[in-house]
């Protein structure tokens, strides 16, 4: 099975060779994803689509400038890490928290969503090396809470698809940022539209399933009275 990402092998990438359509037979992936990053104080939704050592943002986004800043959702709210660089806090920390005071770079675990704002007046371009991670377990809170989640593979496609295995119940409802604001669709099931479309569109009118990009974050609202869990097991072959 063919999956449209950004992936290397280890060799390919030490010779500087990439493909999107690369068929892969080995668990043990290491690749890089190009990621754009608008300029101008704009407002991304993204994930880290591959591991490092540590998850840590300094690790992971070589692109970082000062004044870029994290927004990572804590359940009910955002709380920001704003990037200062040159190693200048009182034990070389390079961020600021939200009360400004100095602290350590913000981690990203795999299959989490963050917002990146951007400060430069020009986009950046921020390359992802690392590690794939085909398989995660990620909680999904019952009861209408929201989850910032992203696909743990870096693959890309209609949420709907099995590569993704989504734990979909009738009611759960995906919230897709446009860049200044967010599309929403509803999981109905059944393949009741009249084309035999799952999904109602924010004015209830059938419609297919909302589409990620390699990296893209997006929320999660859970209808159940229980807790779901999103499985990933991704085989490639």
């Amino acid at each position: 099975m063919k999956l449209t990402t950004l992936l290397v092998a280890a060799a390919a990438l030490a010779a500087g060779i990439i493909t999107s359509n690369a068929q892969v037979y080995s668990q043990n992936i290491v690749g890089y994803v190009n990621q754009p990053l608008p300029g101008n104080g704009a407002y991304t939704l993204i994930t880290a689509p591959l591991t490092s050592t540590t998850n840590a943002i300094d690790q992971l986004m070589p692109s970082l400038q000062a004044g870029d800043t994290i927004y990572l959702w804590t359940g009910s709210g955002y709380y920001s890490s704003t990037f200062i660089g040159g190693n200048a806090g009182p034990q070389g920390q390079n961020w600021f928290d939200v009360n400004n005071n100095w602290t350590n770079s913000p981690t990203i675990n795999p299959g989490f969503g963050f917002f990146y704002s951007t400060q430069s007046g020009s986009q950046e371009t921020n390359t992802f090396v690392g590690t794939v991670q085909l398989t995660n377990s990620i909680a999904l809170a019952g009861n209408g809470a929201y989850g910032l989640v992203a696909s743990t593979a870096p693959i890309a496609g209609y949420l709907d698809n099995t590569n993704f295995n989504l734990p979909l119940q009738p009611g759960d409802t995906l919230y897709i940022w446009t860049g200044n604001g967010y599309y929403s669709d509803t999981f109905i099931g059944g393949n009741a539209g009249p084309a035999g479309q799952n999904w109602f569109d924010v004015n209830n009118n059938w419609t297919n399933a909302p589409f990620a990009n390699v990296g893209q974050g997006f929320f999660y609202s859970t209808q159940s009275g229980s807790a779901e869990v999103w499985n990933q097991n991704l085989i490639v072959q």
